[in-house]
């Protein structure tokens, strides 16, 4: 009898701690509707824990039970979603793509071309698709959504490349039959590695021309700028994470390059290239309240581990890092709205792209959520709806519809 209710103990801890597990949300001061955040924060953790489950025994790996994860949540989408909307998925130079154009409305109308976030190996144009049928529906305008290839399965460039491809036919063949839309006001956009995809590919368009049409405007949600410095405030600060996802996976997932933890301590880079490629990574333009434990650049006078410099190669280049180029290409991109959150590691480049893009004269309006989270835009309807997410996307409309 004794070691029956042991048993029962033990388990009966064991399931508490799950629980406990589960529901916990450390570091979200702040963040409103938080009990939502939590329990809609359950289910995901649960598929990470089955991922690095299934890694770890060779069944599968994290990355493609996270892609399959995220195919079954969409089959719970909101009806309210694609109110007044016409949805159309096609294909456009054999990529596939999701339009969205607002009902009744033939003109052609401006254009933004929307590429998904999800570390470069989940999400699809399903998962964002409240945001994509949000922007179509607030802003009046025909919302091309990009659903590139993902890794593990298509490492870097291929999923930059399908981007790529739809945003150069739609600058060509926008007022097509098929697209009918203005290609002379025609935006490129994108969340977290999204959002580094629409800066790389606009950046692409300025650097090779494709006509006489180029990207009108940028619109970058928490983007992913940079992986140079891995040690700005913004990485050694503790925030909430609705999604925990590593550096070091994700990188070597979408590399196809085994990326270890150390690169947290920006031990893939080394002297020389610290030296060079500090300058584009200011922590001057940091605002000063998030500088008040770390002041200064902490590893620029290490020397990083030569394997994991090799290896790491491709994080410098500006096809992943587009903050690491000169202001003379900076001066001749087009005019640029970023959102960025207090809770997020990306917090910091934003405030640093955003400095370095006034200084050359880019118009600029970077709008700051000190008290959302990364990811939080994608939570717009049903019951995982949050507030912020409103405001947020009804702040992004307005922008476009007067400036595109």
């Amino acid at each position: 009898m004794a070691r029956t209710t042991q048993r029962i103990a033990i388990i009966g801890a064991i399931v508490a701690s799950f629980i406990g597990y589960l529901y916990q949300a450390p570091h979200s001061e702040g963040i409103a509707q938080m009990n939502r955040v939590r329990i809609l924060g359950i289910p995901i953790k649960i598929a990470c824990l089955i991922g690095k489950v299934a890694e770890l025994f060779g069944i599968s790996s994290e990355a493609v039970v996270i892609q399959k994860f995220c195919k079954i949540v969409r089959q719970l989408k909101d009806k309210q979603e694609d109110a007044g909307l016409q949805i159309e998925d096609t294909l456009i130079e054999n990529v596939p793509v999701r339009i969205v154009r607002p009902l009744n409305n033939n003109d052609n109308l401006p254009a933004i071309v929307f590429f998904h976030g999800g570390a470069f190996y989940m999400g699809s144009v399903d998962t964002h698709n409240g945001i994509t049928s949000a922007l179509a529906r607030l802003a009046n305008v025909v919302v091309i959504s990009v659903n590139y290839r993902l890794s593990p399965q298509h490492p870097f460039p291929a999923g930059l490349d399908d981007c790529y491809t739809v945003a150069k036919y739609v600058l060509k063949h926008g007022d097509s039959k098929k697209l009918r839309i203005d290609r002379n006001r025609v935006a490129l956009a994108g969340d977290s590695a999204g959002g580094n995809m629409a800066t790389v590919n606009t950046m692409r368009f300025i650097t090779h021309p494709v006509g006489q049409y180029s990207p009108r405007l940028q619109i970058l949600i928490y983007p992913l700028l940079q992986l140079f410095d891995l040690m700005l405030p913004s990485y050694m600060h503790q925030h909430y994470e609705f999604f925990s996802y590593s550096v070091d996976y994700t990188m070597s997932v979408y590399l196809n390059e085994k990326i270890d933890a150390s690169i947290y301590a920006n031990n893939h880079t080394s002297l020389k290239q610290k030296r060079h490629y500090r300058k584009y990574v200011d922590w001057s333009l940091i605002p000063s309240k998030y500088r008040t434990l770390y002041k200064n650049p902490i590893t620029d006078d290490k020397e990083g581990d030569p394997s994991l410099i090799k290896k790491a190669k491709k994080l410098l280049s500006p096809e992943i890092s587009p903050l690491l180029v000169e202001d003379e290409l900076l001066a001749k991109l087009p005019p640029i709205y970023i959102l960025s959150v207090g809770h997020d590691r990306l917090r910091d480049e934003a405030f640093i792209y955003e400095g370095r893009l006034k200084h050359v004269g880019v118009p600029v309006v970077h709008n700051h959520y000190e008290h959302a989270f990364h990811g939080s835009l994608s939570l717009l309807y049903g019951p995982s709806g949050l507030d912020i997410a409103h405001v947020m996307i009804g702040d992004i409309a307005k922008y476009v519809k007067k400036n595109l």
